[in-house]
């Protein structure tokens, strides 16, 4: 203890140096900073293949303020939305139950969206959802109704319908009903 106390005593009692100058006028401070090398594949440099594919790559920085102005292209788009499925014994009959609705509506995605483009000249809409209703049974699918939504007009549903109607898609063979929600928006191209 004793030695701790002088030497904590030799610290207090020690001559203070006096404080180096402060830049004054006509005086230069000199700052030295050190850098850490980091590493490359976690902050590429300019020099790295990827950041000059980035930079020779036009997809993020869109049309130049010299080009002449484009047309806005507004393309129809048709995506089914969460299928549900009542009355199916198990996960492999819901499983083939929700394949067939998502087959349905892809086999005619095409005409679908040319009912959705039809229906825009008519009334437009940004974007709408409708839902149909198939149910299943043993023997074939029963017909395909609509039970909720409005696309643009009685004859944009009509459309819809005749075309998920006439789809050419193979039925699983089995007891249950599908609720297949339809999508149809715009792409802004």
């Amino acid at each position: 203890m004793p030695a701790l106390s002088l030497t904590l005593l030799t610290l207090v009692l020690a001559p203070v140096e006096p404080p180096t100058p402060t830049a004054g006028p006509g005086r230069a401070i000199e700052i030295v900073v050190e850098t850490k090398k980091r590493p490359d594949w976690l902050f590429p440099g300019l020099a790295h293949p990827r950041v000059q594919a980035y930079f020779r790559s036009g997809s993020s920085v869109g049309n130049s303020l010299f080009d002449e102005p484009q047309a806005q292209v507004r393309r129809p788009l048709v995506r089914a939305g969460a299928i549900k499925v009542r009355g199916a014994e198990g996960r492999a009959q819901r499983k083939a139950a929700r394949r067939f609705a998502r087959d349905l509506v892809a086999d005619v995605r095409p005409a679908l969206e040319a009912c959705y483009a039809d229906a825009l000249e008519r009334r437009p809409t940004d974007a709408t959802r409708l839902t149909f209703h198939v149910a299943l049974s043993g023997e074939d699918r029963g017909p395909v109704t609509v039970s909720a939504g409005v696309l643009g007009d009685v004859y944009g549903n009509a459309c819809v319908h005749g075309v998920l109607e006439f789809a050419d898609v193979v039925a699983p063979q089995l007891e249950a009903a599908v609720d297949i929600p339809v999508w149809f928006w715009l792409q802004s191209v």
